[in-house]
């Protein structure tokens, strides 16, 4: 089709929100209607949020953002190689965000052919990127499909090592990846939510963080388990993954709230 262009897309989907939607609908009680317009009010500030998270970028770029229901769709030319860290980057943020709003996320990111124009979107590439976030993400994460890393091979160094991250990329890609015991390569969040969070707002952040996982671990549900049970696993590895940037960063004395997280840390049971 003349009209596809080459382009690396994130679809990316919030987790838990049909049910948000479903509770704006009960109402037994007449005292139950303020809580009714706090869930509504909290929807639309949370998908606000995102959509001006998503679209923060420098007015030349190939860059489209389209938002619908409890998804959204970011995609740029595949030759537009600044907009990658871009996105890492900002979707570091947005998972910073949303965690601290008690919300939890899972995406994919694709490369392929696609035509998006504005709110207008199809192609191969989305498909791809929408059955890799169902059906291989699995874990509330955002993993990145083989052919990205095809295409990031062109344009950043790309070396596997023996290391806490397993990969290195160059200093705009490291920081933002991690590769996952079955070898998919996602935005670590664990770790990436303190670049935007400091002092009091940190511990915050993290304590919502471990509250989303225990509640989370109490589901009976097999499926919701083991999503928890992942993040758990995650959450515990903190105080080693820190250690790990300390010593190569020297992150505790630029730090000191980092460093007194790890000294506090208590792992989830």
């Amino acid at each position: 089709m003349e009209n596809y262009e080459n382009r690396i897309v994130l679809f990316l989907d919030i987790l838990g929100f049909k049910k948000i939607v479903g509770d704006t609908l009960k109402k037994t009680k007449e005292s139950e209607e303020e809580e009714i317009i706090e869930k509504t009010s909290f929807i639309i500030e949370t998908i606000k949020e995102m959509t001006e998270v998503a679209q923060m970028t420098p007015k030349e770029t190939s860059k489209i953002v389209t938002q619908f229901s409890d998804s959204i769709v970011i995609s740029f030319n595949a030759d537009d190689q600044k907009e990658i860290p871009r996105l890492f980057f900002n979707l570091q943020r947005l998972i910073a965000k949303l965690i601290a709003r008690e919300v939890l996320c899972r995406g994919a990111i694709s490369y392929g052919p696609l035509y998006h124009k504005e709110s207008l979107i199809f192609g191969p590439a989305l498909v791809d990127a929408y059955e890799t976030e169902s059906q291989a993400a699995l874990y509330p994460r955002v993993i990145l499909d083989r052919s990205v890393l095809e295409v990031m091979k062109y344009n950043y160094s790309l070396e596997y090592k023996h290391s806490y991250r397993k990969i290195t990329f160059d200093a705009d890609i490291d920081s933002f990846l991690k590769a996952d015991t079955d070898d998919k390569f996602y935005i670590d969040y664990f770790t990436g939510t303190m670049m935007f969070y400091e002092g009091d707002d940190l511990f915050k952040v993290y304590k919502n963080l471990r509250r989303i996982i225990t509640n989370g671990l109490r589901f009976k549900n097999p499926n919701l388990n083991i999503k928890y049970g992942w993040m758990k696993n995650k959450y515990n590895r903190l105080p080693e993954s820190l250690k790990h940037i300390d010593q190569e960063e020297e992150l505790f004395s630029k730090r000191p709230d980092i460093e007194k997280f790890y000294n506090e840390f208590k792992p989830i049971k």
